[in-house]
């Protein structure tokens, strides 16, 4: 996604992430590591156009980007329920952080 100056915007809350490790697995298999009901969440949010895709062109934010100053995926605010008060961003380095959207 950074590499070519995208960033993905709401991201949903209960869909394990891009790049994240799910605890039974030994490494990630992308899109396979998500369950069935993630899977569909994913869908739907793609099929709804919540989840969007921005293109950043400018050269100072494509370098951001790149170097993890900036998150390549900001996820949904959480519920008004959840236990965090932030959502979820993650950087081209494999970092995150619950920095993102307030609920």
């Amino acid at each position: 996604l950074g590499q070519r100056g995208h960033v993905l915007q709401q991201y949903p809350e209960d869909v394990l992430m891009p790049g994240e490790k799910r605890a039974t697995l030994a490494k990630s298999k992308g899109i396979h590591d998500l369950s069935i009901r993630e899977r569909r969440i994913l869908a739907d949010a793609l099929k709804s156009n919540l989840l969007t895709v921005k293109s950043i062109t400018g050269k100072d934010a494509r370098a951001k980007l790149m170097s993890s100053r900036s998150p390549v995926i900001i996820g949904e605010a959480p519920a008004p329920d959840s236990k965090h008060i932030r959502g979820r961003r993650g950087y081209v380095n494999g970092r995150q952080d619950r920095k993102g959207l307030p609920r």
